[in-house]
């Protein structure tokens, strides 16, 4: 009778009980982190959301989200194939950051470590925001769109400085007087920050805004050197370093138009569509920065691809669309190109707003501005989730 009484904090170890909520995907957890002041002291301290983070991005295991300008919805990748699960994969609505009204109209720009990068229009606001806890933080730059003329690029990039513990937003553009100008974002100072770092090579102006991805510790953007033709290299910046460099792409993608980049388990990665055959390339660099790694890895002959992920195996998982039928599907494909099946998700009521998807890995990180916050809390276990809405000034 007594040992009924027990509960599992009695009869396990503290250790195991680490070990096996280290295995439960982040969104039950933070259901969780108030079952108990032991549970809650794991779940909110900043190495066991380390742990958490590293152990399921390199297992691929994500969400993907999908945006309409106002609505947001995501599902996981590891249900989507799922033929044994009672019931087919569904989309979960989630709130996009706003108390705005009439609503404001979002736009998808990267993502890291679980937050994702958000425009908000036409306030000229810039948001982080945690999808899994709805923490958000909103960031004004309109002192600097004010400085950029329409058909100047703008480039974003969102990602962390792990040796500063600091989040960053770096936008690169052409001011009035067709000078490089460089900026960042600091979570950890709260403020924007002027960097002076020279660019490789000119880049010319584009009229659309570009997204940058982050990994190893940088930013990067493929290098547009003219208005319908892609350079032969993709720009890097170094967070830490505060610095550009540049990497080259295939020779056989040279001149290529469209080219986009993308990122595949931890590699760079380029795709485009062969409009002639019918068919998306899909290029991987196996060594980072090592230009002699680029390996032709896929050639999907399935319409017009977006790829995602690929699974733990080879297969591949992406947005498979068909403008003629308007027909738009997730798709999973082996190393071969062979289409593996396709998910019974439907997707039709999104077709025109394909490009609006982002992958990330769910994550139970503080929310960035709470950063100085957490290195004081972090000794007493004690740490909570907030909303947060503040507005950084200009």
């Amino acid at each position: 009778m007594e040992r009924k009484q027990l509960g599992m904090n009695d009869i396990l170890p503290p250790e195991l009980i680490h070990g096996i909520l280290l295995r439960v995907p982040a969104e039950d957890l933070f259901r969780l982190r108030f079952v108990s002041k032991l549970w809650h002291s794991f779940i909110s301290d900043p190495d066991f959301a380390e742990s958490h983070y590293n152990l399921y991005s390199a297992a691929s295991s994500g969400s993907v989200l999908v945006k309409d300008h106002t609505n947001a919805c995501c599902v996981s990748l590891d249900t989507l194939f799922d033929v044994t699960a009672a019931a087919p994969p569904t989309f979960k609505v989630v709130s996009l950051p706003s108390k705005k009204t009439p609503c404001s109209l979002f736009r998808l720009l990267g993502s890291c470590r679980g937050f994702l990068l958000l425009e908000e229009k036409p306030a000229n606001f810039l948001v982080i925001w945690n999808p899994l806890t709805g923490s958000s933080k909103t960031i004004s730059y309109s002192h600097i769109a004010s400085e950029i003329q329409p058909d100047d690029a703008f480039r974003y990039g969102f990602g962390f400085d792990a040796s500063r513990d600091d989040y960053l937003i770096v936008l690169s553009w052409l001011d009035n007087y067709n000078q490089h100008r460089l900026v960042c974002f600091s979570l950890r100072t709260n403020s924007w920050i002027n960097l002076d770092a020279a660019l490789p090579k000119s880049i010319s102006r584009r009229k659309q805004q570009l997204s940058g991805w982050f990994l190893h510790g940088a930013i990067h953007w493929l290098c547009y050197s003219s208005k319908d033709c892609i350079d032969d290299g993709i720009l890097i910046f170094d967070l830490k370093e505060r610095s550009f460099s540049k990497i080259s792409m295939p020779q056989q993608l040279v001149g290529d138009y469209p080219i986009y980049l993308t990122i595949l388990r931890g590699c760079l990665a380029l795709y485009s569509y062969d409009i002639d055959n019918h068919k998306t390339e899909i290029w991987v660099m196996k060594e980072y920065k090592v230009p002699s790694s680029w390996i032709l890895m896929y050639e999907i002959p399935y319409g017009n691809n977006l790829p995602l992920c690929m699974s733990n195996g080879n297969d591949i998982i992406a947005l498979n669309f068909i403008p003629r039928y308007c027909k738009i599907r997730f798709a999973k494909y082996n190393v071969s190109g062979k289409l593996l099946n396709y998910s019974p998700l439907p997707l039709s009521e999104y077709y025109n707003f394909h490009r609006s998807f982002s992958v990330y890995t769910e994550s139970l990180f503080p929310f960035p501005c709470d950063i100085k916050d957490r290195d004081k809390k972090k000794k007493t276990g004690q740490e909570c989730f907030e909303q947060h809405d503040d507005v950084a000034k200009d």
